[in-house]
């Protein structure tokens, strides 16, 4: 199974990044701030991140994320 979503918040990283896309957020704190993801268990934050570096909003479990 996919690792594709906040749990915390019930959302998938497609939305999240559609709603970054419509708001101009490019920023994990600005999705925070929001309160769009990422703002309780916070184990989707690295995921969230590359959603906003790179686009892709499925990942493969396990998977070593880089942190930048």
């Amino acid at each position: 199974m996919p690792v594709d979503r906040c749990i915390c918040h019930n959302i998938l990283f497609k939305e999240i990044k559609r709603i970054a896309d419509e708001r101009g957020f490019t920023t994990l704190e600005e999705l925070q701030d929001a309160k769009i993801s990422s703002t309780s268990c916070q184990l989707c934050l690295p995921y969230v991140k590359q959603v906003l570096k790179t686009g892709k909003t499925s990942f493969r479990p396990g998977i070593y994320l880089d942190e930048e």
